[in-house]
């Protein structure tokens, strides 16, 4: 809400129109990005990429191994738009204090599957490029103990911001972001 609160306020409006979608179901089955994006409310053919953001509020050395104040996963960026994964690269150099990318979970075969396990997929099925951006996976991942005093408010505001330059810089490009890998059969299975 606070991404889609500061491009409505921002006094620049980006060339391309923004679309913030808010999905239920993801652990039901992806039911709710597989409606939408079987049933969107503009034309596909004019979304150009998809920003997942999911469990962006935790990422400490507490929390994972390999955490830090500047841990992020990313997957998917460079399945489909090698173009998107390098814009996604750029505009994290350009952040005050830029990610850590962790791209293990994006590894072809990944047992975890997390490609096509969050919402994302729905939309990289239709051969929309996609970039899913995650702290997760942490011990209290879906467990009652996860509370949110253990989220770091500061990280997840940076996720935020990054996020938003992110679809500045993606909403304020003369063409679609290209895409230069295989597109999946929409109706096909997925495979990490």
């Amino acid at each position: 809400l606070e991404v889609a609160e500061a491009f409505a306020k921002g006094k620049v409006k980006p060339k391309r129109s923004l679309l913030f979608v808010w999905h239920t179901g993801e652990e039901k089955g992806l039911l709710g990005s597989r409606y939408f994006a079987d049933h969107p409310t503009v034309s596909r053919d004019s979304i150009v990429a998809q920003i997942n953001i999911d469990m962006v509020g935790r990422g400490a050395a507490t929390d994972l191994a390999a955490g830090s104040p500047t841990y992020l996963q990313l997957v998917g960026s460079r399945r489909l738009s090698t173009e998107l994964g390098d814009l996604t690269e750029t505009v994290n150099k350009s952040e005050k204090m830029p990610f850590t990318f962790d791209y293990a979970f994006d590894a072809n075969g990944h047992p975890d599957n997390i490609y096509c396990r969050s919402d994302h997929y729905n939309y990289a099925r239709y051969g929309i490029p996609v970039v899913f951006m995650t702290t997760g996976l942490h011990g209290d991942y879906h467990q009652v103990t996860d509370e949110p005093q253990y989220i770091d408010y500061p990280h997840m505001a940076r996720v935020g911001q990054f996020v938003f330059d992110l679809a500045s810089r993606v909403a304020g490009l003369d063409h679609r972001p290209v895409v230069d890998h295989e597109k999946p059969d929409p109706n096909g299975s997925c495979r990490q």
